[in-house]
Order: C-alpha cells, then sequence, then structure tokens
C-alpha cells in the first residue's frame, strides 16, 4: 500500500508535488519513477543524498522535454547562476560560467567519466546532444574537495538515457523549425528485474546564421550538423552484483566565417563501464572505467588542416560505508591519463603528450538532530604541476521542519592545460612549463524552505581565485609581439542568488535571479563575458490534453574586454510552447525561441577587424513525439 502523503516530511511532498506537475506531460509510471529520483541526487556528494547542502539544480527529461531547446548550453542557461557566451548560432562554441567563474572552472561528467579537452581546458557542450539526455545535476560552488580540478565554480554531471523494467517499447521523435532546422530522434529500452538497456540514434541539421556581423566577405549562413548515437546497459548478475555500460558518439560538422570556405569535424565521445558490489550491509564497492575523446579536424578549401585529438582515461575505486542510518563514509582512489595527437598548420610539436594524475579521497556525510553535515578532503598527485590538497565543508541546521540554514566553504584548484604548458613554439604564442595551478576559496551562506506549496532558497557566496593564467604579449609594446600564458591575475567574485518554485492556480511557476560582482582583483573591472545580473521565468500549465508555457530570460550588460572598453548591451528573451496530447503515446509540440526577435550579442571577435559574433533571432519548431 502507498504511504499516506500526510505521513511524509513536508519537505519530501512539496519536492515530490513539484515533480508531478513537471512531469505531467506523460504517463503516470514515468512520474513515478521521476518522483523517486527527484529526491535524490549524486553528484554534490559523490554517493546517494536526499538532501544536498551544496545549491544544486536537477533537470529532468520531463523538463528537457517541456522546454524544447535544441543545444546544450542554452538549455543549462536558463537555470540558476549559469551565464552563457557563444560564438554565433547553433553548434558554435559556447563557454559557461558557473557564478562568474571561468568555463574552465567547470567540470563536466558524462555518466561519472570526466569530459573534457586537454589542449583548450574547455568542454564542447555545443556538440553534446540534448534528446540523449536523462538528467542533468548542477552543483554550485566549489567540489574540488571531492572530483579535483576543475571544480572551481561547480559541477555538472549529464546522465545518459537508460533502460526500465518491462517490455521492450521503441520511441520516436521529429521535428522541423526555422532555419531549416531538422530534427529526430529513434531509440528502443526495455528490460527486466536483471537487466535494463536503451540504444538510441539522433539526428540535427540546420542551415544555421551568419556567425559574424559586419564583414560582407564572410556573409552567408554557417551550418551545422549532427549525428549521434548511445549505448546504455546494466545487468544484475546476483543480488549483490550490479555492472552496467555507456557509451555515446557524436559526429558533427560545423562552418565557420572566413575568406574561402572553411570546416571542421568534430567527434566527441564519451565510454564507462562500471560495477557495484555489496560486500555486506555496511560495505558498498564501486569501480569505474571510462575514457573521454574531443577530437578537432579544421578543413579548408578541401584541404585538412590543423587536427588535435585529446583523450581523457579513467579509473576509480570507490568505497561507501553506511557506518549507521546517519552516518556515512566515502573512500577512493581515482586515477586520470591525459594523452594528445596533433598536426598542426603552421608546424611544431607539443613538448609532453601526456601526462597522469592520481589521487585519494575521504567524505563524512551525516546527520544528528537537526544538524546536517558534509566533510570532504582530497589529495592530487599529477606529474605535470605536482600535488594539491583539497578539502569541502558543508554544513546544514533545520530551523523548523521546512526552513534549513546552510553554510558551505572550500578550496579548488585547476591544473594548466597542454596548451598552457606545452604550446608549440611560433610567431604567434607558445606555452610556459613554468605555470602553476589557479587556486581558489569560497565560502558561502543560505537559507532554503522546502513546503507543500513549493520550495525556495537563497544563497549568498564569495569565491577568491589566485594565480589565474592568462594570456599576454611577451612584449606589450610590440602590436605583433607573440603571447604566452603567466600567473599574474587574481579574481574575487561575490552574489547573490535567489530560486522559487511553487504553482498558483495550477500553474507551475519557477523564478531564479542572481546578482554578482566578478571583478579582477588588480584593477576591479569586471571579468571578461560575465554579466552582473541574470534571471530567468517559467511558467506552465496543462489543460487536459493541451499544455502551454512560456520562458522569459534576462542578462544585464557586460564587457568583452578587460578593461571594461567595450561594452555588450543586456538583453531579454521570450520562450513560448504549446503542446496537444493526441493519445496516451502520441505528442505534438510548436515551440518558439526569442519570440520578440531580439538582436542580441555575447562576444566579439577579438584579433584583426572587430565583428560582432551574432546569436539566432526567432526561431520556430513543430514536432511530433512517439513514447508508448
Amino acid at each position: 500500500m502507498k504511504p499516506s502523503t500526510k505521513a511524509m516530511p513536508l519537505r519530501v511532498c512539496a519536492r515530490l508535488t513539484l515533480a508531478a506537475l513537471a512531469t505531467s506531460s506523460f504517463s503516470v509510471t514515468a512520474l513515478a519513477e521521476q518522483e523517486s529520483l527527484d529526491a535524490m541526487t549524486i553528484t554534490a556528494n559523490r554517493m546517494p543524498t536526499e538532501n544536498a547542502l551544496a545549491p544544486n539544480t536537477v533537470i529532468t527529461r520531463a523538463d528537457i522535454d517541456r522546454l524544447q531547446i535544441n543545444d546544450l548550453p542554452t538549455l543549462l542557461s536558463r537555470y540558476p547562476g549559469i551565464d552563457m557566451v557563444q560564438n554565433g548560432g547553433l553548434g558554435k562554441a559556447s563557454s559557461l560560467f558557473i557564478r562568474g567563474t571561468s568555463n574552465r572552472h567547470v567540470l563536466v561528467l558524462v555518466d561519472g567519466v570526466k569530459w573534457q579537452s586537454a589542449t583548450t581546458g574547455s568542454t564542447a557542450l555545443q556538440d553534446f546532444p540534448v534528446e540523449q539526455i536523462e538528467r542533468i545535476e548542477i552543483v554550485r560552488g566549489p567540489r574540488s574537495g571531492i572530483y579535483g580540478s576543475e571544480a572551481i565554480g561547480g559541477v555538472i554531471q549529464i546522465f545518459t538515457r537508460k533502460g526500465k523494467p518491462g517490455e521492450t517499447k521503441p520511441y520516436f521523435s521529429a521535428g522541423l523549425g526555422s532555419k531549416n532546422t531538422q530534427k529526430a530522434t529513434a531509440g528502443v529500452r526495455g528490460g527486466n528485474d536483471d537487466t535494463q538497456y536503451n540504444l538510441s540514434y539522433s539526428y540535427l541539421t540546420s542551415n544555421g546564421i551568419d556567425a559574424l556581423d559586419g564583414d560582407e566577405s564572410t556573409s552567408d549562413h554557417d551550418g551545422y550538423q549532427n549525428k549521434n548515437f548511445a549505448l546504455n546497459v546494466s545487468h544484475k548478475l546476483s543480488e549483490k552484483w550490479l555492472v552496467g555500460a555507456n557509451l555515446i558518439h557524436a559526429s558533427t560538422y560545423n562552418e565557420y566565417d572566413g575568406m574561402e570556405p572553411i570546416y571542421s569535424d568534430n567527434i566527441q565521445q564519451v565510454m564507462g563501464i562500471n560495477s557495484q558490489f555489496r560486500v555486506n550491509d555496511v560495505w558498498l564497492m564501486s569501480f569505474v572505467l571510462g575514457e573521454s575523446r574531443d577530437r578537432s579536424l579544421i578543413v579548408e578549401q578541401g584541404i585538412n588542416g590543423s587536427r588535435y585529438d585529446t583523450k581523457h582515461r579513467f579509473a576509480s575505486w570507490t568505497n561507501t560505508l553506511t557506518l549507521s542510518n546517519s552516518h556515512k563514509l566515502n573512500l577512493g582512489v581515482d586515477y586520470d591519463h591525459d594523452k594528445i595527437e596533433s598536426a598542426r598548420v603552421f608546424g611544431g610539436d607539443y613538448g609532453e603528450t601526456s601526462r597522469d594524475n592520481k589521487a585519494a579521497f575521504v567524505s563524512w556525510q551525516a546527520k544528528a538532530n537537526r544538524h546536517e553535515w558534509l566533510l570532504s578532503a582530497r589529495y592530487d598527485d599529477n606529474e605535470a604541476f605536482g600535488s594539491e590538497n583539497t578539502g569541502t565543508a558543508d554544513y546544514g541546521y533545520w530551523l523548523s521542519e521546512e526552513i534549513q540554514f546552510i553554510a558551505n566553504a572550500g578550496t579548488g584548484f585547476k591544473v594548466p592545460t597542454f596548451n598552457d604548458l606545452y604550446y608549440p613554439v611560433s610567431a604567434f604564442s607558445f606555452g610556459n612549463p613554468n605555470v602553476k595551478s589557479e587556486r581558489s576559496t569560497s565560502y558561502g551562506l543560505g537559507v532554503k524552505g522546502e513546503h507543500v506549496w513549493g520550495s525556495w532558497a537563497l544563497n549568498t557566496y564569495k569565491t577568491k581565485i589566485k594565480d589565474l593564467i592568462n594570456w599576454a604579449a611577451v612584449d606589450p609594446t610590440d602590436p605583433f609581439s607573440a603571447i604566452t600564458p603567466s600567473n599574474i591575475d587574481e579574481a574575487k567574485i561575490k552574489g547573490i542568488e535567489f530560486e522559487l518554485n511553487t504553482s498558483i492556480a495550477d500553474w507551475l511557476i519557477a523564478f531564479d535571479a542572481s546578482v554578482l560582482q566578478p571583478d579582477d582583483a588588480n584593477t576591479d573591472n569586471v571579468l571578461p563575458r560575465r554579466s552582473k545580473r541574470l534571471a530567468n521565468l517559467h511558467i506552465d500549465k496543462q489543460w487536459n490534453k493541451w499544455g502551454t508555457g512560456a520562458s522569459w530570460k534576462l542578462r544585464d550588460h557586460s564587457y568583452n574586454d578587460v578593461d571594461n572598453t567595450q561594452r555588450l548591451s543586456g538583453y531579454g528573451l521570450l520562450d513560448l510552447r504549446v503542446s496537444y496530447n493526441i493519445s496516451n503515446e502520441w505528442l505534438v509540440r510548436l515551440t518558439g525561441q526569442n519570440m520578440l526577435n531580439k538582436d542580441y550579442i555575447t562576444t566579439v571577435q577579438t584579433f584583426g577587424d572587430f565583428y560582432n559574433y551574432n546569436n539566432e533571432g526567432r526561431a520556430v519548431m513543430l514536432s511530433v513525439h512517439y513514447q508508448p
């Protein structure tokens, strides 16, 4: 018998009530499964957690389906504390800033495997197909004490689609939109109590927009194409032993502005195998082996140019000890291996092409009466930069059954990339093997409430980042001087975030706002490309078979340069959507983004003549979905 809602804590009831509203587009079975997921997160503490103390956001498959946004960076930018800049339209290079930190300060995981380019230090989020995503967990704030490098600003973990117990069922969707944008997805999922699987293929293509504004010689549409497939399978060997495997592969074609036809062929791939073995009622062992790949090949006038191929291999052994209902220990070791291969137009080889990182970590998650806490410490030893010690501390106190006070503190670091350390010497640039890791300290205070009518949170934070790596001219007086990196910059960032999720007259309402001061500590200038004010509003309602919704995104002005001389205006974007359930299995959606056709830019080309990078204008898409 299903337990009475009245018997549950109010904070759990509120979370499940909002989950029900968010997933009302499809079946009751899917709703029940989603409710259980929303009450448990993994990424914040690197183990299942019912009440993560670090500020976090969970984006479900139902959220993704409802918003119908075709690219991952844009989707993520519709959630608290995340800013985004893009070099053009769909599929063009994108950068995410969490709480004002750099895009290099965000750790991205796919099914537990680190995904990042070892050469640039960034992640090609624009190439990850949203149709292959089951769930996204976003943690805001430092997590190096748990994960190591990159996790200064936060962690984003993407979970690919998984199978479900039951008979094998196919699913399908197809859409057609503005700028000849076409998308299609086909997959099959199913399983039984022992084995679950999902196999799917997705396709997205668009004529795109003219990425660079103002240069008549490059006035054309810069298209984009993404072909991808994903596999996720798990099998229970026994009551104590579970094994699984996952693979996602995306092959993309991307056109760029240039004096001659120029495009890139890229591959993004993440694969892994995992195993969980329950030794006894106290001890759970987990193993992960994985590899992520980022390959980029530039083609100009039909001739292959520069090629970069980076691979990150990862192994982890984690031991979760449930000492009691109130105390858990997480102990483990990680091994990372980066390897790069390159062929450059201007010649020259990297001074080093591989490096290892060995790490050990321990976390203690506990609660006692009204108190909850997480303490974590980690040691990293990297053959390129040496060792780093980091830590994370979260504390929560329930002021009442519905309201909790939270305090956070943590240290973080970001290792130099292969470009920073070993970029081949040329007339334009070269790496610096003496560059050190960037280091951070962060503090935060907050309060959150979870009620039957909804939830809310108010968080403040302060982050200081030392030894920021900056690429600058060797001779500032020479305009043609080569550039090289050094640890000369320092950033100080402080901010406040507010979130509200509720329901009024059956309208699901989600609102968030962020005000931050991301400053260069040496000049007090605003850090480049960061906005000081962000806000999002989402409203949705189900009217029997009809669903309607709207989103409003606001972004204040920013500056493109460190001197704050190139001011980029703020903007507001309005998205509208409507859906109709033809039957329990068939659904039609009509979605419009930037419906006011707002012209806006988030960055400009910074070498040669200055040209603005355009962004998508009004875009409309009609799609049909089949999901039994």
